[in-house]
């Protein structure tokens, strides 16, 4: 088994409009060990609302990906990184950012930022997220399923960030003894284009002609595809239904 991924983020239209850069961010990628190969992927997303939020996003994935990576170095199984080691991780991502905002005078609150991740192979697959935003799998190429429903928080375009005092209370873990065949993880931006809210579940027609073009792709042509992605994001109709950044992360299952 391997995987075939890609991954862009994008500037929503209200950004360069006001001349401002992107506050999403993602880290991707597969590490073999031994004959095993493991997908990693992480996506997060600067609160609006903040001065540095873009930059938290960036410490928050850079750190996650890390941990992971060396947990799975050490371990060389999924199943075997515990739920407690997963809030380690998140809260190691959070001291990254506590650090970089005190160094530079900064409040923590400035660096505000969601964090979604799953990381897959051999079998099992794990799955985390704070805030809005969703991880989206399919079994077989067929339905789609959310995995956690994005966070809404107590008033409009509010939800959980890293940064928040009881951000641990708002981290959502789940296991699955499988590995989905695909795999898509996105930020807020896309929510109202991926997603139906009236009957929470997931636009089988967002997602499959995506996971079709990426499986269709000739291997090592992850740059290559990037690019089409980006282009895809940044569509005007696409532009139309949402102005915030844009995220996405896809992944999916080829043969050897």
């Amino acid at each position: 088994m391997r995987w075939k991924i890609t991954g862009s983020s994008v500037t929503g239209r209200s950004h360069a409009d006001r001349g401002e850069t992107g506050q999403d961010c993602h880290r991707a990628g597969c590490i073999r060990i031994g004959d095993n190969e493991y997908f990693i992927g992480l996506v997060a997303d600067g609160a609006g609302s903040t001065t540095h939020g873009g930059q938290g996003a960036e410490l928050a994935c850079g750190c996650m990906y890390d941990r992971i990576t060396n947990a799975l170095r050490v371990d060389g199984d999924i199943s075997r990184i515990a739920d407690k080691e997963i809030r380690g991780f998140v809260t190691a991502s959070r001291d990254a950012i506590s650090a970089e905002a005190e160094a530079t005078g900064k409040r923590l609150k400035d660096y505000a930022c969601t964090l979604l991740g799953a990381v897959s192979g051999q079998g099992h697959t794990l799955f985390f997220q704070i805030g809005d935003g969703a991880i989206v799998v399919s079994a077989d190429g067929g339905e789609y399923d959310t995995i956690f429903w994005p966070e809404q928080g107590e008033y409009a375009n509010t939800t959980s960030f890293v940064s928040d005092e009881q951000f641990l209370e708002h981290l959502g873990i789940c296991h699955r003894d499988s590995t989905p065949c695909e795999i898509a993880i996105f930020t807020d931006g896309l929510q109202t284009l991926a997603l139906s809210f009236a009957q929470k579940k997931a636009h089988p027609g967002f997602f499959r002609p995506l996971f079709d073009a990426l499986r269709q792709h000739p291997d090592g042509g992850f740059l290559d595809f990037s690019g089409q992605l980006s282009g895809f994001l940044t569509r005007d109709d696409v532009s139309a239904r949402s102005d915030d950044d844009k995220t996405l992360v896809l992944a999916v299952v080829t043969q050897d």
